[in-house]
């Protein structure tokens, strides 16, 4: 008698999300600890050629992840950034009905070896290409973002003694460019030197170093675009998921439909989303 496949167990994604936002906070932990005694012996290092440096803390943090991904999901596969480095790691593509984690043990390094207080955990959950629950998180600021597919986006604030709780949603009224503030790293050779002579006068460009914080930043409203290049899929599917769910403008550069295993991304306020995505592939 022929077996009857069987289906794979669907997840809560609610008990997910909490499960994800815990390790989170005890990344935060393993973060602030040694960022507090970097004061006293410097971090060690690990280079890692083009790709750039990591930490013994960046290392920490994802050993604890994956220990905890493993032990409540065995089954289910993973990619993060370090681990993708040291194993040379490279994802054929993940069928529809698997579920794959996508993590970033601490996004922004280089402003954490240099006390720079702007770096973040990522952690995302992808069922198949799309992502079902994403959480940011910045140990420092106390900033925590989160979102579960079709359920809303959201940010944590610790606000003098008080846990504030806002749900992000994406503004309608009409922006101009003199009225945003824009994050973009515009001093890249990946980005045409005329562009900063033809782009409209704005109220002012940042670079903040953490592409994972300022999408999150996008959706909650505090910066108004963020857009760049060669970025992995560990740094986008979390804060892309809260951009999509607060309502804020997701594509590519070219302004294809977002994908986290893309190479670039352009987060807007919608009302500016057309005229910039224009001036950026002009």
């Amino acid at each position: 008698m022929k077996k009857t496949p069987q289906k794979k167990a669907k997840i809560n994604q609610e008990e997910v999300l909490n499960l994800m936002i815990e390790w989170a906070f005890e990344c935060g932990e393993i973060l602030n600890t040694h960022l507090v005694r970097s004061y006293e012996a410097p971090l060690k290092l690990i280079d890692k050629g083009k790709q750039g440096l990591a930490t013994e803390a960046d290392v920490l943090s994802e050993a604890f992840v994956m220990k905890e991904i493993k032990k409540h999901f065995p089954k289910h596969k993973i990619l993060s950034e370090e681990d993708a480095f040291t194993r040379e790691l490279k994802m054929e593509g993940v069928k529809e009905d698997e579920y794959l984690w996508l993590i970033d043990p601490l996004d922004g390094t280089n402003n954490y070896f240099n006390r720079v207080p702007f770096f973040a955990v990522s952690l995302a959950l992808n069922k198949g290409s799309t992502t079902i629950a994403g959480v940011v998180y910045n140990p420092v600021s106390c900033e925590l973002f989160y979102a579960i597919k079709g359920g809303g986006a959201y940010l944590v604030r610790l606000i003098g003694d008080k846990e504030v709780r806002i749900k992000l949603k994406a503004t309608k009224k009409k922006k101009a460019f003199k009225e945003a503030l824009l994050s973009a790293n515009l001093s890249s050779k990946r980005v045409e030197k005329d562009l900063l002579k033809s782009f409209p006068e704005v109220r002012a460009m940042r670079r903040f170093g953490s592409a994972a914080l300022e999408l999150s930043y996008v959706a909650a409203g505090m910066l108004d675009a963020y857009w760049e290049y060669r970025l992995q899929p560990w740094d986008m599917a979390a804060a892309g998921l809260i951009c999509q769910e607060a309502g804020v403008k997701l594509s590519n550069i070219k302004g294809e439909k977002f994908d986290p295993f893309g190479s670039s991304v352009l987060a807007a306020d919608p009302t500016l989303y057309t005229p910039l995505r224009k001036i950026l592939n002009k």
